[in-house]
């Protein structure tokens, strides 16, 4: 008889459990913004329009072909002083890459003049906008979207 009730609390202890788990991640899912609505289109950009990648040629496309980066559209926004690349990137740039993030930034800091430029990356679902320091340090500011 004692064995009942202790398997009833351990039922009811586990499903209260996965209950939390499940809903947690539904809440966090509620905080990450959709793409148009991310920092990136609400206060860095503002008048961004879509480029035609067989016609667009500038410095920095010679960059992301050379760092293997794959550029699947663009848009030019703040009077085209602002490129947003939609890539597909090789490697996770929170992640232990400073070999290849930080060779690959300086070369497209001095492709794009100096001016900050930001990359939507479709799978992993994050947009990496890169400013420069008054030293000429990279600075990049990682934001999550939902598709």
């Amino acid at each position: 008889m004692m064995k009942k009730p202790y398997l009833h609390s351990l039922f009811m202890g586990s499903l209260l459990s996965a209950c939390l788990v499940i809903s947690g991640s539904i809440f966090a899912n509620e905080h990450i913004p959709s793409l148009e609505k991310t920092k990136l289109f609400t206060e860095i950009t503002h008048d961004c329009q879509d480029v035609v990648l067989k016609d667009w040629k500038p410095a920095t496309r010679d960059v992301l072909a050379k760092y293997g980066v794959d550029v699947t559209a663009a848009k030019l926004c703040n009077s085209s002083d602002y490129p947003v690349f939609y890539v597909s990137l090789k490697y996770d740039p929170q992640g232990q890459t400073a070999d290849f993030y930080q060779p690959f930034y300086q070369a497209m800091k001095k492709a794009n003049k100096d001016l900050p430029y930001s990359m939507v990356s479709d799978l992993d679902e994050l947009i990496i906008n890169v400013t420069y320091g008054p030293l000429g340090e990279t600075r990049t500011d990682f934001e999550r979207f939902q598709p």
